[in-house]
């Protein structure tokens, strides 16, 4: 995966949140899948996973950085879903397009060779590049969620 096509996914991938704006309570209420996490829940989710990767990662990706393990999933997740059900459908969107914006900038300030930048979470080595690819796997996979929950389209 070359830069520009990181950037093109989180210039898309944003568009395609702009659009989330539009949804009626009842469809941002909607669950993804039957008895699972409401969409708000899952933008949450983005969310809190972007600012994590945003504040304790990427500041740390050096040649040869090792980084500890992720931290728990479900506590992140839960916060997450909390926060959902506590804030305003337009404030979770703008500020995970904040946050992507700042995806955005940081990659303006990147060369090819700077994503090739290996280091370790945990015991797995990746580089820069692959973080993004894994986190561009995983919008997909809640995008796909989100548009056969709700009939929004790309």
């Amino acid at each position: 995966m070359k830069k520009q096509d990181i950037i093109n996914h989180y210039e898309s991938f944003s568009l395609w949140l702009e659009s989330l704006k539009k949804l009626e309570q009842n469809s941002w209420h909607q669950p993804v899948l039957e008895g699972k996490w409401p969409v708000a829940a899952v933008v949450a989710h983005l969310l809190f996973w972007d600012r994590y990767s945003l504040k304790e990662r990427f500041p740390l990706f050096k040649e040869g950085t090792e980084l500890g393990s992720f931290p728990d999933f479900q506590s992140v997740n839960d916060a997450a879903k909390e926060y959902a059900e506590k804030h305003d459908q337009i404030k979770i969107i703008d500020e995970l397009l904040a946050v992507r914006e700042q995806f955005l900038k940081m990659l303006g300030n990147m060369t090819e060779e700077s994503l090739d930048i290996l280091f370790m979470i945990g015991k797995h080595s990746l580089t820069i590049r692959d973080y993004f690819a894994d986190f561009i796997e995983h919008d997909l996979h809640h995008k796909k969620q989100i548009m056969e929950a709700t009939g929004v389209s790309n």
